[in-house]
């Protein structure tokens, strides 16, 4: 929709306005709200058209007619539904000739209404950041956490900073559970020496909301901690970890034995079908010879390997023909190979030198407990399959503890960040076909997620299309950006247009935990977690060459 404008500082890109509107005859007059999305402006003294000619045009002394017109496109966000509250697209065109004003903070508080109880404070609109007439923007936590996220964004946005001020609000705030599986240990400098850290730019915050929110987030934070929760950290079974949280820090334990065939299958893939046969066999004797658990996983690794002779003769497992052939033959060799590979790169299972094994019910906490925790998984330096392996078989366990009947966990929220290694839209994976499930089915369980990219088109299309808040940063590659537009019907071809622009912070926000899309400044984090540049300069330091 096209509007004149009087004069050049009249409105500026990205400024909202309101056009009055009746939707049916006999209603009344309700506000349609509008964003100014481009701003084009022409002057007849200067066409084009009149290429060399303009040098002959004369304007008479004294004149006042200068030839120029304004125009700015507005894109419409739709009206407030009286009845529900619900933000409507009109039905019918607005009425042409009408006029067009601009809005203030109390206008865009009454449309843009939430509840602070039940939703978090994300940032402030972009064009309303600062001041008294500032306008907070508030995502629906109960959308949020249970209809997923995706974040997307290309890097130096502002992505993992934006997912940092999300999760620590929902665990800070509204008390809640969740998961990061941290494959850089970006999330896990919030916990570095074993002491939280907070961010240092929290002195410069100006905005009265962070100011109040920002030191309470960090208080309900420790008290939190001194109850079991708080900031957690698990990291692989390696000294490198010890000593980064300053042996603050759980060493993952999982119990191999909780995992059944086909998720075994799934971190061993490509096994044939006599591999399976030995490995299911081997399984079985492991856990008929140690009936309680944990299960020291080292010993099935023995059943596969020295003690192969002892699965083929054991009377009690009554193997089949087909797996007393594939027992005498060369797969249970390369079973066992394939097991002690994966138990190297991961460094993440039980064995009988772990002092406890990992507790994923305690990890998250059960169903009735009142106790928050921000759980980061530690994964820097591993291996692109050994994170997989990790993350693919927690993820399972913590969906089968949301679906225990008996002994059910609290709802939790698991954030995979550089989600198109995790799930990618092709080639072999071992964690994409839990994560699917999860976003097929999590949300009846009380299990949401985030997954967050920098290439949006290299996401699993099945993962995304179940995100029902979509958070997109700056965004310059096409593919992206034509993933982007096919994953919502919300963001319009001018709101695509403008994601190359953005500036670093800023996001276009839109779904179901907000009533339109929106235009944000991401506000502050409490703690230093999230990804950071180094100052090389300073690391290389111009002033310390050698004389």
């Amino acid at each position: 929709m096209k509007v004149a404008l009087r004069g050049s500082f009249s409105a500026r890109r990205g400024e909202f306005v309101r056009i009055p509107h009746t939707e049916r005859r006999g209603e009344n007059e309700t506000d349609c709200l509008g964003r100014i999305t481009n701003i084009s402006r022409s002057n007849i003294l200067f066409s084009e058209a009149l290429g060399e000619g303009v040098g002959d045009v004369n304007v008479l002394p004294g004149s006042r007619v200068s030839g120029e017109t304004l125009y700015a496109s507005v894109e419409l966000i739709g009206f407030k539904d009286a009845t529900t509250g619900e933000i409507r697209m009109p039905r019918r065109p607005l009425d042409p000739g009408s006029k067009v004003f601009g809005v203030d903070y109390a206008f865009l508080r009454q449309f843009y209404q939430f509840s602070e109880e039940t939703s978090i404070h994300i940032g402030n609109l972009v064009g309303y950041e600062r001041g008294a007439e500032a306008v907070p923007i508030y995502l629906d936590v109960n959308t949020l956490a249970t209809e997923h996220l995706a974040v997307l964004a290309m890097t130096g946005s502002g992505k993992s900073y934006t997912v940092g001020r999300i999760i620590e609000r929902l665990v800070g705030q509204m008390n809640g559970t969740v998961v990061v599986f941290d494959p850089h240990g970006e999330y896990g400098r919030a916990f570095e020496g074993g002491q939280m850290r907070t961010n240092p730019e929290i002195d410069a915050v100006e905005d009265p909301r962070d100011k109040q929110a920002l030191p309470e987030i960090i208080q309900n934070l420790n008290t939190l901690q001194t109850h079991g929760g708080g900031l957690t950290i698990y990291t692989p079974q390696d000294d490198g970890f010890d000593k980064k949280y300053a042996g603050s820090n759980h060493r993952l334990a999982l119990q191999f034995d909780h995992f059944d065939l086909d998720s075994i299958g799934e971190i061993l893939p490509g096994l044939t079908e006599p591999q399976s046969r030995v490995l299911d066999a081997a399984i079985r004797k492991w856990r008929r010879d140690e009936p309680n658990p944990p299960r020291d996983v080292n010993t099935l690794l023995e059943l596969l390997t020295s003690r192969l002779q002892d699965v083929r003769d054991d009377q009690t497992l009554n193997l089949s023909p087909e797996e007393q052939k594939a027992l005498g033959g060369r797969s249970g060799a390369i079973a066992g190979i394939r097991l002690r590979q994966v138990l190297n790169e991961a460094k993440a299972f039980y064995t009988s030198a772990s002092n406890h094994p990992t507790d994923i019910k305690q990890l998250i906490g059960r169903k009735g407990e009142g106790v928050g925790r921000l759980v980061i998984v530690d994964l820097q330096g591993l291996s692109d399959d050994a994170r997989q392996i990790i993350v693919a078989l927690m993820s399972s366990e913590i969906l089968s503890a949301a679906t225990d009947k008996n002994d059910p966990i609290r709802p939790c929220f698991l954030v995979y960040e550089e989600g198109h290694n995790f799930a990618p839209a092709g080639g072999q994976s071992i964690s994409r076909s839990i994560i699917k499930r999860i976003a097929g089915e999590g949300r009846k369980f009380g299990v949401g997620f985030a997954v967050i990219s920098q290439r949006p088109s290299k996401l699993d299309p099945d993962v995304t299309s179940q995100c029902n808040t979509l958070v997109t940063m700056r965004i310059k590659n096409p593919d992206d950006q034509t993933f982007i537009r096919k994953a919502t019907e919300q963001l319009s071809k001018a709101d695509i247009d403008e994601l190359p622009a953005l500036s670093t912070g800023e996001a276009l926000i839109s779904g179901r935990s907000i009533p339109a899309p929106l235009l944000v400044r991401v506000g502050y984090k409490a703690l230093k977690h999230g990804g950071e540049s180094p100052k090389i300069l300073d690391e290389w330091g111009p002033g310390k060459m050698p004389s």
